[in-house]
C-alpha cells in the first residue's frame, strides 16, 4: 500500500514529498509534533492532541497556519486516501525554511506535515511479559511540556535502555522520577495512584489524562506527586502510558521485580475503563 503525506496543502505520494534542507526544523530541530492514535480509521482523542499541538506551538512562539477544525478536516481527508485503519497520525509543525540563522522571523511561514501509518496493537495488559525499566539521569531542559521534535536525550535514554535488554529508559531528576523517554509513568502505591504532576519535566500525555478521568471514574484515589524510586520498588504495581502503547505493566525496575511481578489489579481496571472510552469515541 503506497504511503501519503499532507505537506503544502496537498496530500502526495510520501515519496514525492520535499522539504528545504534550510527548513528551521531540520537545522534547529525548532519544531513540535504529535501522535494521534487511529482506531478503525477514527482518531481517538483528536481535540485534546490538537489542542497541545497548539499549546506546544505558542510555547515556542508558532502559530498553526489553520484553526483546529480545518486541520480536522484535512486530518480526515488524509485518513481517507491512506486507507489505514488501526495505526496513527503524525502530526509535525515546524518554524519553517530560512537561510540558517539564530535569530528568526516572527512572521515566517511554517512548515505544517502529517502522514498516516499502520502500527502493532499494543501488548495488552496481563499478557504477555510485563516491561523492564532501566532508570537514567534527567537531564533534559525544563520546558518538557512542549512535546518539542528536540528528542535527542530521550532518543539516546531509550536506545541505552534497549541496549541493556530494557524497554524504556525512567528519568531520575535528583532522585524522583519523573517519566519514561516515551512514555508517562504511574506507580500504586498504599492502594493509591500516583504520578508526577505534569511541568517542567514532564509531558501532559494525552493517555495520561484519559486514565485520571477513568481513575475517578472508578473511586481510585490520585495523588500528582512525586514519588522517588525507593517508592517505585516498593509499588504493588507500575505502569506506562503513551496514544500508541496505551498501558503496559512494569513488571522490572533495573534487576528488581515490582509487586508480584504480574500485572496488578488496577492496571487492568484502568485499561478496560481506557478502552471502553476508545469505543465510546471511534463506534460507528
Amino acid at each position: 500500500m503506497s504511503e501519503f503525506i499532507w505537506i503544502k496543502g496537498e496530500i502526495v505520494p510520501m515519496d514525492e514529498a520535499r522539504i528545504s534542507v534550510e527548513d528551521r526544523g531540520y537545522q534547529f530541530a525548532d519544531g513540535v509534533y504529535e501522535v494521534v492514535k487511529l482506531y478503525g480509521g477514527k482518531p481517538f482523542t483528536l481535540e485534546p492532541h490538537l489542542q497541545r499541538l497548539e499549546k506546544s506551538a505558542q510555547g515556542i512562539d508558532i502559530s498553526l497556519p489553520m484553526d483546529r477544525s480545518t486541520l480536522k478536516t484535512e486530518i480526515a481527508k488524509l485518513v481517507a486516501r491512506s486507507g489505514v485503519g488501526d495505526g496513527m497520525v503524525y502530526i509535525q509543525l515546524t518554524r519553517g525554511v530560512a537561510p540558517r540563522n539564530h535569530i528568526y522571523d516572527p512572521g515566517q511561514k511554517p512548515t505544517l506535515l502529517f502522514y498516516a501509518r499502520p502500527c502493532d496493537d499494543p501488548q495488552l495488559p496481563g499478557e504477555g511479559e510485563g516491561v523492564r525499566l532501566l532508570t537514567q539521569e534527567d537531564d533534559r531542559w525544563k520546558r518538557c511540556w512542549i512535546k518539542s521534535i528536540a528528542l535527542l536525550p530521550n532518543v539516546l535514554a531509550k536506545n541505552k535502555a534497549v541496549r541493556a535488554g530494557a524497554d524504556e529508559a525512567v528519568f531520575i531528576d535528583n532522585g524522583v522520577v519523573t517519566e519514561c523517554s516515551a512514555t508517562n509513568i504511574f506507580a500504586v502505591i498504599g492502594g493509591k495512584l500516583v504520578t508526577h504532576p505534569v511541568g517542567s519535566k514532564v509531558l501532559p500525555g494525552i493517555t495520561r489524562a484519559v486514565l485520571l478521568d477513568c481513575a475517578a471514574e472508578l473511586d481510585i484515589p490520585v495523588e500528582e506527586r512525586g514519588f522517588v524510586e525507593e517508592e517505585a520498588l516498593r509499588a504493588g504495581e507500575l505502569f506506562i502510558t503513551s496514544t500508541t502503547r496505551e498501558l503496559s505493566w512494569v513488571a522490572r525496575w533495573n534487576d528488581r521485580y515490582i509487586g508480584q511481578a504480574r500485572c496488578g489489579p488496577i492496571t487492568l481496571a484502568l485499561h478496560r475503563a481506557l478502552r471502553k472510552r476508545v469505543l465510546s469515541e471511534t463506534a460507528d
